[in-house]
């Protein structure tokens, strides 16, 4: 009986050890959610509150922004102005003409719109119209207001985005002969909406709300429907669409669910027969994004760089040497995968003491983990003994002691041969 229980147990024992790796298989391919693919060519999913990107798609690339623009242009806009102010149209705004309000109602110079229905104009009917109306009141001419534009690319630590126009349009209306067009990437734009919508006057405009509103324009008003495919979906609460020939069809997206703020952007996407690829896009990649789990960027014990250090030879005096240290995290640290943090994922010590005396030991320090817009402390070591040290700087060391033996063998040959005289005079004396 005992050896037939004992049989039993080793039969179980062996099958839950050989059924446990696929166990782990199983869970491992449920919990690993793979990106998804999308037509557009270019995107990026940003946590509006840490900065940390989640899916990325070619998000350095340089495109065209069409009317996504346009959340710059409102941005300044709300900045600079209230929203009962009245606004008037000019000649020069008048020009323009494509995807414009003009094309709807009979507006002459001279006409007014308030600031608050200029704002609807511009985000949720993308009037380009209003887009120059609102640079020209800004910036008192058109080309005032782009160089404000760059400014503030500038401020917000964009390298790759240049405005030569406030609506997006890639033949400009008031200068059609110029073959310059606004160019960002999607990393860039991502975070010009975050500054937008960070704007309470831009994110009430956008919200679900306005999905349909009305404007007045001379005197009657006119009903606009978002663009925004997806609004109040998915967990949208807002967007601005763009739409142009070297830009394809581009959305910038902002969502709010499980507690968790997301902005979204997508370049390049095709059309399509409904002009619902962008929203399709966007959907696939907001959805991974509340999903992705971090996965492991280093571990603990890895090298993850070095670092030069200066120090003196003898630690509190001597000349000035320098020894390269590797830097070492001392614990797992984690991110999103994918090819925007490949390319920029950084650990360094940034730290004051750079001492190689004061670091020997192994001491920990901390280090930072860091991508463009995001950064947090990670504990690690910087590897340097006082051993390194001395080997450094072993036949200086050898040197010194020399000398300091010699003249320890002088001084007391030196005190040998006084003791020997004054023996002699005494003798004398005697």
């Amino acid at each position: 009986m005992k050896v037939k229980n004992f049989l039993k147990t080793l039969a179980l024992t062996l099958s839950v050890s050989l059924l446990a790796p696929f166990a782990n298989m199983v869970s491992a391919q449920e919990t690993n959610i793979s990106a998804p693919e999308i037509i557009g060519e270019a995107a990026i999913t940003m946590d509006i509150n840490t900065g940390e990107v989640i899916y990325s798609k070619n998000a350095d690339v340089v495109l065209s922004p069409a009317s996504t623009t346009k959340l710059m242009t409102a941005l300044l806009f709300a900045e600079n102005k209230s929203k009962a102010d009245m606004l008037t149209f000019t000649d020069t705004v008048l020009k323009v003409t494509e995807t414009s309000l003009n094309n709807y109602k009979d507006i002459h110079a001279g006409d007014k719109i308030s600031a608050e229905d200029t704002m609807k104009a511009v985000l949720i009917f993308s009037a380009n119209d209003t887009a120059y109306l609102m640079a020209e009141t800004v910036g008192g001419t058109v080309q005032n207001f782009v160089n404000m534009m760059n400014e503030r690319a500038k401020e917000l630590g964009l390298k790759d985005t240049h405005f030569v126009n406030p609506s997006g349009l890639e033949i400009d209306p008031l200068n059609p002969s110029s073959t310059e067009i606004n160019q960002t990437t999607a990393y860039d734009l991502a975070k010009i909406g975050i500054a937008a919508f960070n704007n309470d006057w831009v994110k009430d405009i956008i919200s679900p709300k306005n999905i349909n509103t009305t404007i007045d324009l001379t005197g009657s008003p006119m009903t606009i429907e978002s663009r925004n495919k997806i609004l109040g979906q998915y967990g949208n609460i807002g967007g601005k669409t763009g739409t142009e020939e070297l830009a394809g069809h581009c959305f910038v997206g902002f969502f709010e669910k499980d507690g968790r703020d997301l902005v979204t952007v997508v370049l390049k996407s095709d059309y399509g027969a409904t002009g619902l690829n962008v929203f399709e896009d966007t959907e696939k990649i907001a959805t991974y994004s509340y999903n992705a789990e971090k996965e492991i960027y280093k571990n603990a014990g890895d090298e993850v760089g070095s670092i030069d250090l200066t120090y003196k030879t003898f630690r509190f005096f001597g000349s000035e040497k320098q020894i390269t240290a590797p830097i070492y995290v001392n614990e797992n640290v984690e991110y999103y995968k994918n090819d925007f943090n490949d390319k920029n994922a950084t650990i360094s010590y940034n730290g004051e003491i750079k001492d190689a005396w004061k670091l020997s030991g192994n001491k920990e320090v901390t280090l930072t983990y860091s991508t463009p817009g995001y950064s947090q402390d990670v504990v690690g070591t910087i590897k340097v003994s006082t051993i390194d040290l001395i080997k450094a700087n072993l036949p200086l060391y050898l040197l010194s002691l020399l000398i300091i033996i010699i003249i320890l063998v002088l001084i007391l040959f030196i005190v040998r041969l006084i003791n020997i005289r004054k023996r002699k005079s005494r003798r004398r004396y005697y």
